[in-house]
């Protein structure tokens, strides 16, 4: 059943309302809870709550509305109206739930990785339904459009520099702890954005039909084949192109030796996959 664009909008609203409430949870409740530093605006934010004591909730949304104005001549009208929803829930639950405690801990290392985990999984969360939580998302999106630089170069920048004001504020340790904490973060959203890596195999064969029709049998998967010819003995083979799930490549592996142990196998790391039999590319 197909839903209406005013169903789906209000049940994209409602997703990112959800995903900025458990990140505002998860800064308040394990970053901020253990004096950790951020990236972004957001970063920012908490060294000026750590300095002057300002809240993290209203000092993030007023350092966001240049990057709005920037923003909403340069990038998509829809991303950023979706944006402004995102961080204006996140700003206001930010300081509902300041001095929350989730439970009894005094380890800034579990404070960095619960903090990472959650806030992770609440962006990506926001990021699925088509939001974002703000800060330099939306610079690197101008930086792309304006001047072609990838979006993670200009992040990295960005974050690096804050992050090094954080080494100078709240000392070393604290900075050391906050990259655990954004390298938790950016494994936990790459995680659950592209799903556990495919496997992408590459098969060099003398007897490709043969294997193909094993692997449609045994695995269920269909197969591409590609004409290739030896640079060697100058003769043409097909070459076999298909994508599996990582439990299955041992399967793969077992087939492709009862068949040609000769054959020549590559395996390499399919990010995400579009497509019958993984995910509908909608």
């Amino acid at each position: 059943m197909k839903l209406t664009k005013r169903t789906k909008l209000i049940g994209e609203v409602i997703g990112i309302a959800i995903g900025a409430i458990l990140a505002a949870y998860g800064i308040q409740g394990f970053i901020v809870y253990s004096g950790l530093g951020a990236g972004g605006v957001g970063g920012i934010a908490l060294l000026l709550y750590y300095t002057f004591d300002l809240p993290v909730g209203v000092v993030t949304f007023l350092l966001n509305m240049p990057l709005f104005i920037l923003g909403w001549r340069e990038v998509d009208k829809q991303f950023v109206f979706k944006t402004i929803w995102g961080l204006a829930i996140l700003s206001i639950f930010l300081d509902i739930f300041s001095g929350v405690q989730p439970f009894d801990f005094d380890d800034i290392f579990l404070g960095a990785l619960y903090g990472g985990v959650i806030f992770g999984f609440a962006t990506a969360i926001v990021f699925h339904f088509g939001g974002s939580l703000g800060g330099s998302d939306i610079v690197s999106k101008v930086l792309q459009k304006k001047h072609g630089i990838p979006m993670g170069t200009s992040a990295l920048a960005i974050n690096g520099v804050i992050i090094l004001i954080s080494w100078a504020v709240l000392g070393p340790k604290v900075a050391l702890y906050t990259l655990v904490m954004i390298f938790v973060f950016g494994r936990v959203l790459d995680l659950i954005q592209s799903g556990v890596p495919s496997k992408s195999i590459t098969i060099i064969s003398d007897r490709s039909e043969a294997l193909v029709d094993r692997i449609r049998l045994d695995l269920g998967r269909g197969a591409t084949f590609l004409h290739g010819r030896g640079a060697y003995t100058c003769e043409a083979k097909d070459v076999i192109i298909c994508v599996i799930s990582l439990p299955e490549v041992g399967r793969l592996k077992r087939a492709v030796r009862e068949i040609d142990p000769q054959a020549f196998i590559i395996i390499q790391n399919a990010g995400e996959v579009l497509g019958s039999g993984f995910v509908r590319n909608e």
